[in-house]
């Protein structure tokens, strides 16, 4: 699979030079060639890790990881997004007159005289596009990096339930270890979480990105979070078993729980405040536990430990897609991640956000409800590809508030 996408991302970078080589060209008739050569050039330093993968799948791409230091992996993933952006903006702008150029060659119309001077300017415009991209990867590149944002949210609960009213749950997910994620910046997230003084703390799955190495930050963050009512709580990710291939699940599980975590694998737990409590429960990540249980069949088990009291139910998956079958069973609140918000987001229509993950899921970010089940989608606090647009890092702040 990685080895596919490297080989698809390094075609369309191939037609990306074509097309800027092409402008180059028109732009300036004498030396057009020379620049499209050099610019292939700068885009093949740039962009290699996209033929790193092509090449060696994800054995090229932890290569290029690990003998480039960060900021240079930084530089070359923002150039492939400005890569991807040039790309769009081109087929926005110029993809009309390409394909009425290709109609009228088809149907064999004469084109239009050409103004070779207006020709030039308006090509010499159009690398206009190329800086745009440039600009639109910067501020991608500096909105990961950006400050966390608190996204707060209310969950009404029962009047009677006095002990719970303003008893508050901090999310954070994705935090993604070992991509782009340093002792520093974890701390930051350390900080945030812990300036909001939150009864309850929630990890949402792919703590760590791919190694068990990645288990000593792990640990720092986690121990370092003070919710008022510990341990801190965690469910299973993709990315916790992927993981584990250079260790186990168990030792996650143990080093975790060592520095206040509590890994919740199909698991319900009763959290008591006072007379009065919250169901809080983890599902396992389908497909990959040893159990190998459905979503359904992991819902079932957790659902079956809580208590038919009124207290508020609260689920952990890491996948939003399970909330599919989540909205059937007995819960208030699903929370989970998983697509980092999509990382690039143009709005929202309804419960449509505009990211490039709505081709692929629904419930990908921000709030829904069904029927009286609440999901929240986790925009996540790191990612793979270093560029966040409109998609802030993101923490969830939840408030039980009684009903009206």
């Amino acid at each position: 699979m990685f080895q596919l996408g490297g080989i698809v991302t390094s075609i369309i970078n191939l037609f990306i030079w074509l097309a800027l080589r092409r402008r180059l060209k028109l732009a300036f008739p004498k030396r057009g060639g020379l620049f499209g050569i050099i610019a292939g050039v700068v885009m093949l330093l740039l962009l290699h890790p996209s033929f790193a993968m092509a090449i060696a799948s994800w054995s090229g791409m932890r290569f290029v990881r690990d003998l480039l230091p960060e900021w240079a992996q930084i530089l070359c993933m923002g150039a492939q997004f400005a890569a991807w952006t040039y790309a769009v903006l081109h087929l926005v702008i110029v993809g009309p007159a390409e394909i009425r150029n290709l109609v009228r060659k088809l149907r064999k119309t004469e084109p239009k005289p050409i103004d070779e001077n207006r020709r030039k300017l308006i090509s010499r415009v159009g690398l206009a596009l190329p800086a745009a991209a440039i600009v639109v990867a910067g501020a991608g590149v500096a909105g990961y990096h950006a400050a966390p944002v608190v996204t707060r949210l209310r969950l009404p609960v029962r009047r009677d339930m006095t002990n719970l009213h303003g008893l508050t749950i901090a999310q954070i997910s994705d935090v993604h270890i070992g991509s782009y994620m340093d002792r520093e910046r974890l701390a930051e997230f350390q900080s945030a979480m812990n300036a909001l003084g939150a009864d309850i703390h929630v990890i949402t799955g792919d703590l760590m990105d791919n190694h068990i190495s990645q288990l000593e930050l792990a640990n720092f963050l986690v121990g370092g979070l003070k919710p008022k009512r510990g341990p801190v709580y965690l469910c299973m990710g993709n990315h916790e078993y992927y993981t584990a291939r250079s260790g186990s699940v168990k030792q996650i599980i143990e080093e975790l729980g060592a520095h206040n975590g509590r890994m919740l694998i199909d698991e319900t737990e009763a959290l008591d405040f006072g007379s009065d409590r919250v169901w809080l429960s983890g599902i396992d990540y389908e497909g990959r536990g040893e159990a190998d249980r459905t979503t359904r069949e992991s819902l079932q088990i957790v659902t079956s430990e809580m208590k038919d009291d009124g207290a508020p139910r609260i689920v952990l998956a890491h996948h939003p897609r399970n909330f599919f079958e989540g909205r059937e069973f007995p819960i208030d609140l699903m929370l989970s991640g998983h697509t980092h918000g999509g990382q690039i987001k143009l709005g929202r229509i309804g419960d449509a956000a505009l990211t490039p993950i709505l081709p692929i899921d629904y419930y990908h970010n921000g709030h829904y409800e069904h029927d009286g089940r609440r999901l929240y989608v986790n925009a996540g606090a790191g990612g793979w590809l270093p560029v966040r647009l409109n998609c802030p890092p993101e923490i969830t702040l939840f408030e039980l508030v009684a009903e009206a």
